[in-house]
């Protein structure tokens, strides 16, 4: 295999995982809270052996990032909806029992009183454990900024669990939009200073154009570089073929 080879596949291999990544964040454009991510690439040079020969630029994945800013928010009028002001995150128990954070404040109610987020993860309140509410004979119902949940005719009620999570670099991706602690992770703090509003949403905060393009531009690369890679390896060919003729 020829050094062209090489590069190419470091090349191609980088291309994949940005597809891979610019693909979800598209896919996860309209979903609120989702926080998009961004992979970061290193080259790194090889000196070659020979004095004459250029040093040889290979290129390496270095990992990803989430792009904390905040999305836009969208009024809805829809009491169980909640966005967040400030950097604090919603805590969720996942179907399959995980406990996973999040920006994603579309809620509903169960048959059985469980907030839950329309994917069905249950709703946790500031001590971790599962939101339940009466089903009937609520009244009107209000969250307060501080997470408090009341309804007129019950009064309080629970309160929703905003926390901050100082390390969310280093949480592991789950579905869309929900993180989950590595192991040995501090337990997160409730928050203080974030704000909860009632009837909006937190949009995403991935620019779908900006994306799109990016996507295009990738899959031509990555053509480019496949196409390099099969010249390379049928000029390699063809020179041992003549060499095979001479000899």
């Amino acid at each position: 295999m020829t050094e062209t080879s090489y590069l190419g596949m470091s090349l191609a291999a980088s291309l994949q995982r940005q597809l891979d990544v610019t693909s979800n964040n598209i896919a996860n454009a309209n979903t609120a809270g989702y926080k998009g991510e961004h992979v970061v690439f290193e080259t790194f040079v090889q000196q070659n052996a020979g004095a004459d020969q250029d040093p040889a630029n290979f290129v390496r994945d270095r990992g990803s990032y989430v792009d904390m800013r905040p999305g836009a928010l969208v009024q809805t009028g829809n009491p169980l909806d909640l966005a967040l002001n400030g950097e604090g995150w919603f805590s969720y128990r996942t179907e399959t029992g995980q406990r996973a954070f999040g920006r994603d404040g579309g809620f509903a109610l169960d048959t059985e009183g469980n907030l839950r987020t329309l994917s069905g993860a249950q709703v946790l309140d500031e001590g971790g454990g599962p939101i339940v509410l009466p089903t009937q004979g609520l009244g009107e119902l209000t969250i307060a900024e501080d997470g408090t949940i009341s309804g007129s005719e019950t009064g309080p009620l629970g309160t929703v669990g905003i926390f901050d999570i100082p390390g969310i670099q280093s949480y592991s991706r789950i579905g869309a939009g929900m993180f989950v602690a590595p192991a040995g992770a501090a337990a997160p703090e409730a928050s203080t200073t974030t704000q909860v509003m009632q009837g909006a949403l937190e949009g995403s905060n991935v620019n779908p154009i900006r994306e799109m393009t990016r996507l295009i531009d990738v899959q031509r690369a990555y053509e480019r570089t496949n196409t390099m890679m099969g010249n390379a390896d049928g000029l390699q060919r063809d020179a041992l073929k003549r060499i095979g003729q001479a000899v």
